[in-house]
């Protein structure tokens, strides 16, 4: 099973078609994820680039939702399990030490949260040759469905606008 999904494949559906999608699309466990996973869509034979990606927690809430728009996603994706509290690409990592397992901002609690987080998983979307504003705007409207609680530590931002989800999901993504 793939946990990846396509722009292509979403761009015609409604928003909340895009919702029910994601939320049947098999998500793969972090203890299970591979780094080739990240390199290549086997069903497309084309290399995994760019894109956003979605991190859910054991209960399958989405929790963290982040861009790759000018690394690929081996690189920000492993980026984001940078074992040093001073690194500063391990968002991720970071924000679930203290916000979801409440442990202290320090190495060894970086290395017992890893077991922990083995059932969290991953879902990825590719945006092929989409620019980097389509794939920011992209992760807007996923931070605006989801809410993801690691995204903002310090409240939803009052900015966001309601989405309508009957709308086009492509149309949506250019409104943002």
């Amino acid at each position: 099973m793939s946990f990846k999904l396509h722009m292509d494949d979403l761009a015609d559906l409604s928003v909340n078609d895009v919702i029910r999608r994601i939320e049947s699309q098999f998500k793969i466990p972090l203890g299970e994820l591979k780094l080739f996973d990240l390199l290549v869509d086997e069903e497309r034979n084309t290399a995994m680039r760019h894109g956003a990606y979605m991190f859910f927690d054991g209960r399958g809430e989405c929790i963290y939702i982040g861009m790759c728009s000018s690394s690929h996603f081996a690189h920000r994706i492993g980026g984001h399990f940078g074992m040093s509290p001073k690194y500063g690409m391990n968002t991720f990592l970071k924000r679930t030490v203290k916000t979801i397992l409440g442990l202290e901002d320090k190495y060894p609690s970086y290395v017992s949260a890893l077991p922990r987080m083995a059932d969290y998983r991953l879902l990825l979307i590719g945006t092929d040759s989409k620019s980097k504003v389509f794939i920011r705007r992209l992760e807007k409207l996923l931070h605006i469905i989801y809410r993801p609680k690691l995204n903002f530590p310090k409240g939803f931002p009052i900015t966001y606008k309601p989405v309508n989800l009957g709308e086009n999901f492509a149309l949506s993504i250019a409104s943002q």
